[in-house]
């Protein structure tokens, strides 16, 4: 059903220049067409358990084919995957949302937190340490456990400053990034159900997601509040 995805993004990668992908075109638009199809009932989905994203078009969420350059010591035009983010507050926002990434041989389907800046990052990590046994039931659940099996893609070695050494669980505060992540064949994308299975894996990360979310603004407010009172290292 969508194999021409796949297709088109594997000769993308082979053949990653201006001059191929004018002269491919037509097969670009039909499989990025067919993304925006993929994503907009993806949103559907999601918009199942968590109303916010109601509103969203694919537009909103799906990035351009084009990549950056003007930092970047790989100077290829075209990035080699398709990505969408499905986020009530906009596909820029630092806060958690639900990621597809459809790439050459796979599909990933990520959610959490990439990037955070260290302000909230401290208060992500606090958060964390305060609400160890609420944190630890979201991650620790089976069904999550076996969908997503570790958190972040880049560990500290050591405890940060600010915290005890003998936390019980070191590994919920040595994240450098607080992502989840999973991945699944072309095939199952292709499946008559496909889309709303990847809803449902989502809907699995949801609790995650939100602890995040909610947890991070609530704790910038806290430690702002606290500022002259308590030290935040």
């Amino acid at each position: 059903m969508y194999e021409h995805i796949f297709t088109f993004l594997s000769k993308l990668v082979a053949n990653n220049n201006r001059e191929w992908f004018q002269q491919h075109r037509d097969e670009y638009e039909a499989a990025w067409g067919s993304f925006q199809e993929i994503v907009e009932e993806l949103i559907g989905e999601i918009q199942k358990f968590d109303p916010s994203v109601g509103y969203l078009t694919p537009k909103d969420c799906t990035y351009r084919i084009y990549r950056d350059l003007r930092f970047s010591l790989d100077k290829t035009p075209y990035k080699g995957h398709f990505g969408a983010f499905v986020n009530a507050d906009g596909k820029k926002a630092n806060y958690g949302g639900y990621y597809l990434q459809i790439e050459p041989h796979q599909c990933m389907l990520a959610s959490g937190v990439w990037w955070l800046p260290s302000k909230e990052m401290q208060a992500l990590r606090h958060a964390i340490a305060d609400q160890m046994d609420i944190y630890h039931d979201i991650v620790e659940n089976p069904a999550f456990k076996k969908l997503c099996p570790t958190i972040g893609l880049e560990h500290l070695k050591r405890i940060p400053n600010g915290f005890p050494k003998d936390f019980p669980h070191p590994e919920y505060l040595l994240c450098k990034d607080y992502t989840c992540y999973c991945t699944i064949k072309p095939a199952d994308l292709s499946r008559k159900d496909g889309i709303k299975r990847i809803g449902e894996k989502f809907h699995i990360m949801q609790p995650f997601n939100e602890f995040l979310k909610e947890n991070i603004l609530i704790n910038i407010e806290e430690m702002e509040s606290m500022k002259g009172v308590v030290k935040f290292v």
